[in-house]
């Protein structure tokens, strides 16, 4: 386990009363940015399509629904208001309203909450999937009426406001895109190997 003091987005110098909600936004940030940039690799491109609908497109179809279920998710997460039934929530409002003396904040946030409402309204309700017999297709627009530059947005509209509070406390700055060995480029790569063998073997 990860101490919360070499975690991702843990800051002392940020006000105690908002340190740790906005050491778990970063991650929650950070997590829905990787499954993005994982998701636009493997199934925004014709040729990555191909391949996977080549070698298991039911596996991989299984794998492109649940990505699409997960991502409408978090972003509908980060979007909440600051309270429901009673309980507060981790939630970019939450943030937002603890940070009242960071100025055009509220502005950032009205922003990212008016992007999010196309998705927000799919939040009850079951999202688009494929039929896991065909092939799988090239997607740019993951969610049903939203498109690849709509998602791009909220994720931008999230991290400028997280980089906002970072900078106003610290003078720091925060960088969301993840590169580590194992991710989309590496499976595609091991996939066209294998493919690569099977056919010649």
């Amino acid at each position: 386990m990860v101490e919360k003091e070499n975690a991702f987005g843990y800051d002392p110098k940020l006000p105690q009363d908002i340190c740790e909600i906005f050491m778990w936004l970063c991650q929650d940030v950070s997590a829905l940015q990787s499954k993005w940039d994982f998701y636009i690799e493997i199934f925004g491109k014709a040729e990555n399509t191909r391949l996977l609908s080549n070698l298991a497109s039911w596996s991989f179809n299984i794998i492109e629904e649940s990505l699409r279920n997960d991502m409408t998710m978090a972003i509908c997460r980060l979007c909440d208001p600051p309270i429901s039934f009673s309980k507060e929530n981790l939630s970019l409002a939450t943030l937002v309203e603890k940070c009242n003396v960071i100025k055009d904040l509220d502005a950032r946030l009205i922003e990212f909450q008016s992007a999010c409402k196309p998705i927000s309204r799919l939040r009850n309700k079951q999202v688009g999937h494929n039929d896991l017999n065909t092939k799988i297709s090239p997607r740019n627009n993951p969610l049903p009426g939203i498109t690849r530059t709509q998602i791009e947005k909220i994720i931008e509209l999230a991290s400028e406001i997280l980089k906002k509070v970072e900078f106003y406390y610290s003078r720091g700055d925060l960088y969301f895109h993840t590169i580590s060995r194992g991710g989309a480029k590496d499976l595609i790569f091991w996939l066209k190997a294998g493919q690569k063998y099977h056919t010649t073997a």
